[in-house]
C-alpha cells in the first residue's frame, strides 16, 4: 500500500487559524467525517487521542504523524494539515508542529501502518523534502511532492 494511494486531498486543511492540538485534531476528525471516512467521530477522535498519550507524534522541524488504527473508519486514510505553530504540540527537536499528516488505518490492518508511518517519517528525514512541503500552499502541491 503507497501513501499516494491513501490520499484524499479533499480532506487536507490548510488553517493558520488553527493554534491548538485540540483544534488540530477536532478539525481533521470534522472534515474526514463530513467526506465520510468515519464511522463515529467522537470514538474515532478518542482514538486518536488515546495514541497520542503513548508518545507525542511530533517527529522533527515542526513536522507530525499522528496515526491510529481504529474500528471507528470506513477505509484508510491519509491527510494532511498546515497550520500556525501549535504551542501544546511539539516536536522531539522541540519545536511547535504545524505540519502534518495524519494515517488513520483500520483495526485488522496488521502492520500497514508502521510500513506508511516508516515510509513517511524516512521521506521527512530529508530537509529538503520538508521545505517543499512547508512552501506548499495548495492540495495539489502536496499530492505532486509525494508522488515523485
Amino acid at each position: 500500500m503507497a501513501l499516494v494511494e491513501l490520499i484524499d486531498k479533499n480532506t487536507f486543511i490548510f488553517d493558520k487559524s488553527i493554534t491548538t492540538k485540540d483544534e488540530l485534531f477536532n478539525s481533521l476528525t470534522e472534515i474526514l467525517n463530513e467526506k465520510g471516512y468515519l464511522k463515529n467521530k467522537k470514538k474515532f477522535l478518542k482514538d486518536l487521542y488515546k495514541r497520542e498519550k503513548i508518545i507525542s507524534t511530533g517527529i522533527e522541524d515542526g513536522f507530525g504523524i499522528p496515526h491510529t488504527k481504529t474500528k471507528y473508519i470506513n477505509k484508510p486514510i491519509i491527510t494532511f494539515a498546515k497550520t500556525s505553530e501549535l504551542d501544546d504540540y511539539k516536536a522531539l527537536d522541540d519545536t511547535k508542529i504545524n505540519t502534518v499528516f495524519l494515517i488513520a488505518l483500520p483495526i485488522n490492518a496488521h502492520n500497514s501502518h508502521l510500513d506508511l508511518l516508516s515510509e513517511l517519517a524516512r521521506l521527512l528525514m530529508d530537509s529538503e523534502f520538508r521545505q517543499y512541503i512547508k512552501n506548499a500552499e495548495q492540495p495539489d502541491e502536496i499530492v505532486k511532492i509525494l508522488s515523485v
